[in-house]
């Protein structure tokens, strides 16, 4: 009996042993496509990206290299005076937190030191970078507040809860 207690509490150890060693980034593999489309679907027509970006476009804007990229989706609208942003980058193997910290700097760049229409600066400074393992995201998206009595405080909150969607649907593929 004290063998297989023993054992028992081995095999309990070990387990913990193994759970403890995992990285909480690290994710399943997971297709930028299907995210794309539940973010859009959780939009619908409040999302405005329509335009694709290239690889050297991405670079231009916040220095991610072609070379750290495996895959990606990233659309920004055509018309400039929108500035909604997906980006979804799956990240060669390791390079994860390489591409999160080049999209806080582009985030951070954006808020401090870019020049913006005034109805978009809630929606900028609630823009958020999110990261799954080697997958990181983007997110300035959105419906714009649009009540004219509305303080920047809840325009800010307002532009938070829009964010928050496109993190939810993300969300659930790693789940």
């Amino acid at each position: 009996m004290k063998k297989v207690f023993g054992l028992f509490l081995a095999i309990i150890m070990m387990a913990s042993f193994l759970v403890g060693c995992t990285s909480k980034n690290e994710a399943k593999e997971v297709d930028l496509k299907e995210i794309h489309s539940a973010v859009k679907e959780a939009f619908g027509e409040d999302y405005h990206p329509n335009r694709e970006l290239t690889a050297e476009e991405i670079e231009n804007f916040t220095g991610i290299k072609e070379a750290e990229i495996e895959s990606f989706i990233a659309e920004t609208p055509m018309i400039s005076v929108n500035i909604d942003t997906f980006m979804a980058i799956k990240a060669k193997e390791n390079k994860g937190s390489e591409i999160e910290e080049s999209l806080e700097k582009y985030r951070k760049f954006l808020v401090e030191e870019s020049v913006q229409y005034p109805m978009n600066i809630a929606k900028v400074n609630a823009a958020k970078v999110v990261r799954h393992g080697d997958y990181v995201f983007f997110l300035m998206l959105g419906k714009l507040d649009d009540r004219q009595e509305a303080t920047d405080e809840e325009r800010l909150e307002f532009a938070k809860a829009e964010v928050q969607k496109a993190e939810e649907a993300i969300n659930k593929f790693f789940q």
